[in-house]
């Protein structure tokens, strides 16, 4: 406990610019304050995860996460921001999230994440999809070798990773469905991923840095940072890996990932 503190405390005070570009990156996706005329004057934000458990009729195990933001604008405009990203593994014994395990292994999974896409939250009915997201994805195939090194009390104290991605991209679709309880993903050139939503919040607000579930305000606290501190170093297959903190998108929560977050408190 002293350790994740001292972690939390040490990322605050000494990495707070480090991801400063990436903060940039999402503030450009917000509406426009200045002038009138750009001042948004409703909002929604959508957020969906789900767990994933079929690949075509392959059994898997994986999830699925979705956030978008509409912004009508006193101009009649509208602004929108999408993000999507799945991740599942034919491994049925070594799930996504899994214990830190101290022997060495070998684990391929699949991850698919929206690179540009476009959102629509249709009426819900037994015929009609709650929720559409298209555009186009970036797919990706990856084995990782992993080494595990401990001390003479059997210890971790080291991580090693050797990574082999293969990646392609391909037109997509996401439906949500049946009164936002499943989800079927469709990708060209690979089956059909299907699964269950456990969970879906409408909310006024929207800040991709919050990691925790507070629906009071989006300020990002020290209970934000804390909640990548659980995960850091967390990698698929190998401690409690979340797509949502992995804001380097290189499949493992790490110190750029951990800054990211304390840069926006």
């Amino acid at each position: 406990m002293r350790k994740n503190k001292a972690l939390v405390f040490a990322v605050i005070a000494t990495l707070l610019v480090s991801s400063l570009a990436l903060a940039v990156q999402f503030a450009m996706a917000a509406p426009n304050m200045q002038g009138v005329a750009n001042r948004p004057v409703q909002r929604s934000w959508i957020r969906i995860n789900g767990i994933v458990d079929k690949w075509g009729e392959t059994e898997v195990r994986g999830h699925i996460q979705t956030h978008s933001k509409l912004a009508l604008l006193q101009s009649e405009d509208t602004r929108k921001t999408v993000g999507a990203s799945a991740i599942w593994t034919t491994n049925l014994s070594r799930s996504i999230q899994s214990v830190k395990a101290k022997e060495n292994f070998t684990y391929t999974f699949y991850a698919a994440r929206l690179l540009n896409g476009s959102v629509a939250s249709l009426s819900a009915s037994s015929s009609a999809s709650d929720y559409v997201i298209s555009g186009i994805w970036n797919l990706a195939t990856v084995k990782s070798n992993v080494t595990i090194l401990t001390d003479e009390n059997n210890e971790i104290i080291k991580v090693l990773r050797d990574q082999d991605i293969d990646v392609e991209r391909a037109n997509g679709e996401l439906v949500v469905t049946d009164n936002w309880t499943k989800f079927t993903l469709t990708i060209d050139g690979i089956p059909s991923l299907t699964g269950s939503v456990f969970r879906s919040v409408t909310r006024a607000w929207f800040n991709p840095f919050k990691m925790t579930d507070d629906s009071t305000n989006s300020v990002v606290t020290r209970s934000d940072v804390g909640e990548v501190v659980k995960c850091f170093k967390a990698m698929p297959g190998w401690g409690s890996y979340d797509t949502r903190m992995d804001f380097n998108n290189n499949y493992k929560i790490d110190i750029a990932d951990l800054s990211t977050v304390a840069a926006n408190m």
